[in-house]
């Protein structure tokens, strides 16, 4: 058979991908790329290619490796040293420094993080993976930060895709994308223990063991864990004093032959936090989430074909007290969320100069609701989805890469199982496609453009579909005309190397429409109708425009200083003014941020400061039973860690959060408190 026809494995992928750059190295730096090509056929080794390039790497963009500066979408990656020297306690914390990105924290483990704007407390538009399965729940439409199966020390990076991506990442992905990758045992033989505490009651740690047992075999075990004091006005919010979490995971990993490897892993984990509803007031929620994945790769003459299948369960309790008109009413909710994922693709190299990546995708999701023990939604639905990624590499300096996504989504008719009083939900069908496309172009000493244009989609969640149903004193009731909510984005990114300064600069602009626009099921409008009854309408928001952009300048000093400073701006137009949840309100228009991080000798400097200006969040008022804009005004975070190597594989650290305020007001719940903890990290 001719070569033309053949299809190219994973290895001719990548060899061919290296070769193309060969001519920005050295040959005996090209020949060593390729070296490593063929001895790492399988799966990406991202400590070696991040060494070998001096920038990130990753596949999550096309399928197949790519260099941070090459990338077909605006992402941004942080790595695991920067993840380190942030001195940040969560990932929430370290997202915060991501420009673009809004982090408002509700408690010590709650958090809402959104990217470009436009999100309820919740966080709804913005979805969440870990190693590429999805942690972000879909019967609800929220993350659960605090029971991430993933140790902070072990994360390998955090790749932040700003703008709608779900022709690539799939449904949800409107608002933008973090994937969180941890270390890979087959690759990155690291273990380690982290002990820590400070202030607040702060204790915690974290143990990751990790083995290579032979070039076919390896596994890893990760726990971390921390218990703490919640922020001093807990008390007065009716809220639990005490929070903790605790998470784990095993992975395995290995080969099958040199062209197949393969992956199992399982996490469980439980946490104990207030949880802040979008109708503006917490309820104590304790959740177990727990994780089974399987995955596959086969490197085939018909292409590298991935096979990935999981299962994620999440169990929550959740117990309030609320007082309306004299009274305090109990509210007692659970439910149970199950989702069953199965993914195939087939990445295949199409003569030189193209690349194609085919998907199909299955998901099956279930709930079960009920109040005081009693039955009041129980319900599932199926999506089927098919998709195309195709990299056109145009001329050596233009590429061209566009992806194609249609999503089939079914709901039956679901039926109230604790009350024959309340009719059945109608059933609903839906075909959405999404589109990803960018024009890349590489100037040389002039930098590099981009342009982008996207839709992206986000289903309702599956509660928002639940029948008319009664939760101790709210009413959910049935909308039968929601929708999904479709976003069309247009982006222009430019990125430059300062010669002069040794440093880096990117620009992102980008403007975007979002119609029937969603929040999450409790991020609704309600009626209050006496004597104690809160109805709440899930429904569409209407039109909301976004405009603005990112600015970065990173570099190194001739001494060794890394700096940064960037700037965000994200300007909302809300039609819907009269709106209890306004997104033109709720959404921040400036941020600046800036940080260094400094090795000098055995030590270890580093702090990052965040301004951002005003915006309004709301607070459920059950006195005059109305949402109520409450006025945050423009605040700075200001972040420290100073760290001592003492030995060789010892660590010490110490590190501040929220210097620049003892409480701060960050949103209209909890006041954010500062809080001092002291590490000790050893490796072994």
């Amino acid at each position: 058979m001719p070569d033309r026809k053949r299809f190219p494995t994973r290895q001719d992928l990548r060899s061919r991908a290296l070769l193309s750059r060969c001519g920005l190295m050295t040959p005996g730096l090209c020949l060593f790329a390729l070296m490593i090509q063929t001895a790492k056929a399988q799966s990406l080794d991202y400590s070696g290619f991040e060494t070998l390039f001096g920038e990130p790497v990753t596949s999550s963009a096309t399928g197949k490796p790519q260099r941070a500066s090459n990338l077909p979408t605006d992402m941004q990656i942080i790595t695991g040293e920067q993840i380190e020297g942030s001195g940040a306690q969560s990932v929430p914390e370290i997202l915060r420094m991501v420009a673009g990105v809004n982090v408002r924290r509700y408690s010590t483990l709650g958090a809402n993080v959104s990217i470009r704007g436009d999100d309820a407390a919740a966080g709804s538009r913005t979805l969440v993976l870990v190693d590429g399965r999805q942690v972000y729940l879909d019967g609800y439409g929220y993350t659960d930060w605090g029971l991430l199966p993933a140790s902070l020390h072990d994360i390998r990076q955090i790749e932040v895709v700003r703008g709608p991506n779900s022709a690539v990442y799939g449904f949800n992905a409107s608002g933008g994308v973090i994937n969180i990758v941890t270390r890979d045992p087959l690759h990155e033989n690291k273990s380690y223990v982290h002990i820590g505490g400070g202030s607040l009651g702060t204790f915690g740690g974290e143990l990751v063991a990790s083995h290579k047992f032979s070039d076919r075999l390896a596994a890893k075990f990760s726990l971390n864990g921390m218990q703490s004091d919640e922020y001093e006005d807990a008390r007065a919010r009716n809220t639990g004093t005490r929070v903790f979490a605790l998470n784990s995971s095993l992975d395995l990993r290995g080969q099958i032959t040199p062209r197949i490897d393969w992956k199992l892993s399982g996490t469980i984990g439980q946490d104990k936090s207030p949880f802040w509803l979008d109708i503006g007031d917490y309820i104590m929620s304790e959740p177990i989430s727990k994780s089974l994945e399987g995955k596959i790769n086969a490197d085939t003459g018909l292409g590298l074909i991935e096979f990935r299948a999981y299962h994620n369960s999440f169990s929550s309790t959740n117990a309030a007290s609320v007082g309306i008109d004299g009274y305090s009413i109990p509210i007692d909710f659970t439910y149970n969320l199950g989702t069953t994922d199965a993914q195939l693709s087939d990445t295949i190299a199409l003569g030189n100069k193209n690349d194609l990546r085919l998907g199909v995708e299955y998901r099956y999701t279930t709930l079960n609701a009920g109040q005081s023990g009693v039955g009041v939604a129980s319900g599932y639905d199926m999506l089927g989805a098919a998709s195309a990624v195709w990299d056109y590499r145009i001329s050596p300096k233009l590429t061209m890469t566009n992806a194609f996504r249609i999503d089939a989504f079914y709901v039956p008719s679901l039926r109230n199982s604790g009350s024959a009083a309340f009719s059945a939900a109608p059933a609903h069908h839906y075909v959405a496609p999404s589109f990803n496309s960018r024009l890349r172009y590489d100037a040389g000493n002039a930098g590099i453009f981009g342009l982008n244009v996207a839709r992206g989609i986000q289903l309702p969640a599956l509660f928002e579909f639940a029948p008319n149903a009664s939760l101790g004193p709210v009413a959910i009731m049935n909308n039968s005309s929601l929708v999904p909510s479709t976003t069309i984005n247009v982006g222009l990114n430019y990125s430059r190397k300062i010669v002069p300064l040794n440093a880096n600069f990117t620009l992102a602009l980008f403007a975007q429409r979002t119609v029937n626009m969603l929040g999450t099921p409790f991020a609704s409008n309600f009626i209050f109708t006496p004597p104690a009854t809160l109805v709440i309408h899930p429904a569409n928001y209407g039109r909301v425009d976004d405009a603005g952009g990112e600015a970065r300048l990173e570099g190194t000093t001739s001494f060794g200083l890394n700096w940064d400073v960037s700037y965000a701006m994200t300007s909302v137009r809300d039609l819907a003014q009269t709106s209890q949840i306004n997104f033109e309100r709720q959404t921040p228009v400036n941020s600046v941020i800036g940080g260094f991080s400094w090795k000098l000798g055995k030590f270890d400097l580093s702090s990052h400061a965040r301004w951002q200006s005003h915006y309004q969040d709301v607070s459920a008022n059950f006195v005059t039973m109305t949402l109520d804009n409450v006025m945050i005004h423009d605040f700075v975070t200001l972040n420290a860690r100073v760290a001592w190597h003492f030995r060789k594989h010892f660590l010490l650290s110490l590190s501040a959060d929220q210097m620049a305020d003892s409480a701060l007001r960050e949103t209209a719940g909890l006041r954010i408190q500062r809080r001092l903890t002291g590490g000790l990290t050893a490796q072994f």
